[in-house]
């Protein structure tokens, strides 16, 4: 995604003006032999920042760091979307047309649009099919589900996707749109993909929109604070808090990496104590006046990944705890086949699934709460897929009984 050369200035502007902005930009342009554009690619733009934090103190320099350290978690986020196998289109709009502005590799494989689409009009781009689903993408139109529509993909034929955009407010007003395509032609697709894609370019928009937009405000504050006082204290711990911000947003990319990885297959999995990642999940989740009972868990190890594992029992257990009895009781246990662990179980004793809900309960977004997200079981899911288990509800008198199989454990 490119940098406009006019929203640059401006932001060197704010306290130099823009005559010494302009001056600053285009000096340190010619110290690397880059002509003034109207846009600037993002290697281009880190290149240009770094000459002028190089080059000028005080507010320009702070100013030219801060943009470099946006730079580069953006640069991050676009890699976390070019991961996805579904296609992926971040849009601009003029007025209600929405502009194509950066677009995966996975969108030009399904559409045959490269990069030769940007700057071009969604609409002119994808082709609908044939049918009462076709219609038009609707950006600003929010829905649960997604939006069901058809489209001619590049080798011309027509297939069916579930359409799922986000937009962020961004800078100087300007919307931005983030938008995926899951081919739900084939049902078995449909549920991986819901389950481990479009969830995630949700929490992407969000951490954009959000997370990583409140400590760059809060840097811009503090060099507010720093023009004020400068050769005071006060200046000193200002640049700290700059820094600090600086790594908090590092530290939410690497949350975001680790977000993705969820439902990316488990190569090296390591031996980790059930009893142990029991324990931690127990302790993370708020289980009120609910009672543990473990069975045979001790001096059992699983290969798995530790973090991942921990979180699938998480929600089995934060599962039980809210929507049991007030007080449940909540067992987890071994598996065995004749006298060999096959696998674990979690179970309560509340109310259980609902017949009719039964088969839904893993299904992306289905809860039998109305205030439920319904993501902690597609997340189990996921995660139970990641490490090739099976997770399944069991039939049971009473309760909920959830169970982990195909497990490999460790001696």
């Amino acid at each position: 995604m490119k940098t406009d050369h006019e929203q640059l200035v401006s932001k060197f502007s704010q306290t130099v003006g823009v005559e010494k902005a302009e001056a600053v930009v285009a000096a340190s342009a010619e110290t690397i032999g880059l002509e003034r554009k109207e846009y600037y690619t993002p290697h281009e733009l880190e290149d240009l920042c770094s000459v002028i934090a190089d080059r000028y103190e005080g507010y320009i320099a702070i100013v030219a760091q801060e943009i470099r350290v946006h730079q580069q978690a953006q640069q991050r986020f676009e890699a976390l979307l070019e991961r996805i196998s579904d296609p992926v289109v971040v849009v601009e709009f003029e007025g209600d047309e929405p502009i194509v502005t950066w677009l995966n590799p996975a969108f030009q494989e399904t559409f045959g649009y490269g990069s030769r689409a940007i700057g071009t009009a969604l609409s002119e781009l994808i082709v609908p099919g044939d049918g009462p689903t076709s219609g038009i993408d609707h950006w600003l139109r929010s829905s649960e589900n997604g939006q069901e529509l058809r489209r001619k993909t590049a080798d011309g034929d027509v297939r069916t996707f579930i359409f799922r955009p986000v937009t962020v407010t961004r800078e100087g007003g300007r919307v931005e749109g983030y938008g995926i395509y899951v081919d739900i032609t084939d049902r078995k697709r449909r549920e991986r993909m819901l389950e481990n894609q479009t969830e995630q370019l949700e929490q992407f928009a969000s951490v954009v929109s959000h997370d990583l937009r409140n400590p760059l405000n809060v840097a811009q504050g503090h060099l507010i604070l720093a023009r004020e006082h400068a050769e005071s204290s006060r200046v000193r711990d200002s640049l700290d808090s700059i820094e600090e911000s600086h790594d908090r947003m590092s530290s939410l990319i690497d949350t975001l990496l680790t977000l993705a990885r969820d439902g990316q297959r488990v190569e090296d999995p390591r031996p980790v104590w059930l009893s142990q990642a029991v324990t931690a999940a127990w302790s993370h989740v708020d289980t009120r006046d609910a009672t543990l009972r473990t069975e045979a868990l001790e001096e059992v190890a699983v290969a798995a990944d530790e973090s991942r594992l921990i979180q699938l029992l998480e929600n089995l257990v934060r599962n039980s705890v809210e929507h049991g009895s007030s007080s449940p009781t909540v067992r987890i246990g071994l598996l065995r086949e004749n006298t060999d662990p096959v696998g674990f179980y979690v179970e309560d004793d509340g109310p259980g699934i609902p017949d009719e809900a039964r088969e839904r309960i893993f299904t992306h977004g289905f809860s039998t709460q109305e205030d439920g997200t319904g993501f902690g079981l597609t997340i189990v899911q996921t995660i139970a897929d990641a490490h090739d288990w099976t997770v399944t509800l069991a039939d049971t008198d009473g309760g909920a009984r959830f169970e982990v199989t195909a497990v490999e454990f460790r001696s």
